[in-house]
């Protein structure tokens, strides 16, 4: 993972941690692994 999409999943990660509204179950692995996922469709 470059270091700019690295940078780009930490924020995401860490906006998500902060949604108070509703729990969120979250792990950065698996966070990761749907970003590249999402990557790799197109």
């Amino acid at each position: 993972m470059t270091s700019k999409s690295e940078h780009l999943v930490d924020l995401i990660f860490n906006k998500l941690k902060k949604y108070k509204s509703k729990e969120i179950f979250l792990e950065k692995d698996d966070l990761k692994k749907f970003i590249f996922s999402l990557f790799n469709e197109n």
